[in-house]
């Protein structure tokens, strides 16, 4: 059984589970939100990517599409480091779990 007063966040790692670039980005957003909605009530959804590293018009449109869906977008440079994204998001869930 589903709780649906609980509150649900999304931590997407985008650059290790990207769209398809010709995916519209309403349709990503909504498919994920369908599937989380599920487990309580969407209160936060965040992707997290280098977003220097996403140099295309259609990843750009689609980042847009994104923005324009209530997701927000957080800039993980890298800098020759690895798991940036990841320690990131671990971030964002313990700011999320203290409100």
């Amino acid at each position: 059984m589903t709780d649906h007063d609980s509150n649900v966040a999304i931590f997407w790692d985008y650059e290790n589970c990207t769209p398809s670039s010709a995916a519209p980005g309403y349709d990503v957003v909504e498919n994920i939100r369908q599937i989380a909605h599920k487990y309580g009530s969407v209160k936060l959804f965040k992707a997290y990517l280098e977003i220097s590293e996403q140099p295309s018009p259609n990843s750009n449109r689609l980042r847009s599409e994104l923005v324009s869906c209530g997701v927000s977008l957080t800039d993980c440079p890298h800098n020759g480091r690895k798991d940036v994204a990841d320690k990131m998001m671990i971030g964002g869930l313990f700011q999320f779990l203290a409100c």
